[in-house]
């Protein structure tokens, strides 16, 4: 049985379009928490920010890392939060007033990073900046 060039192309085309629909990703990728909370400086809902969670390596937990939006306070991970284990976790907040080269506006507070395990379905986990402990 020979195959000629196309006949190749053609199946290998094939093989990964079929490789694309199966593995990660969708409701075939690993189970995720649901996050959500509030997010204040001096008291006022932060305007826009980040939270990012970062699988650790270290601590064997892998994943994808999620980055949910800060949106006048609030965020959720709305289906798409992390994955369960142990991640690093960084907030930033922003004024939300445009300034040049800085969309997002001017930081409201140094980055901050915590170490969090991740073990049930659903959390909310709000933060007050500054934090008790920064002083």
């Amino acid at each position: 049985m020979r195959f000629c060039v196309t006949e190749f192309s053609a199946l290998a085309v094939i093989v990964a379009m079929l490789g694309s629909t199966v593995g990660c990703g969708g409701s075939n990728g690993p189970p995720r928490a649901e996050v959500s909370g509030y997010v204040t400086f001096q008291g006022q809902p932060v305007p826009v920010g980040t939270i990012e969670y970062r699988p650790n390596a270290e601590k064997g937990t892998s994943g994808p890392q999620v980055t949910l939006v800060i949106q006048d306070g609030y965020y959720d991970s709305d289906g798409k939060g992390p994955v369960f284990g142990h991640h690093t976790v960084k907030v930033s907040g922003y004024t939300g007033v445009e300034v040049p080269f800085i969309p997002e506006g001017e930081r409201l507070f140094p980055v901050h990073k915590d170490d969090v395990e991740i073990v049930e379905e659903s959390y909310t986990i709000n933060y007050d900046f500054p934090l008790s402990n920064e002083g």
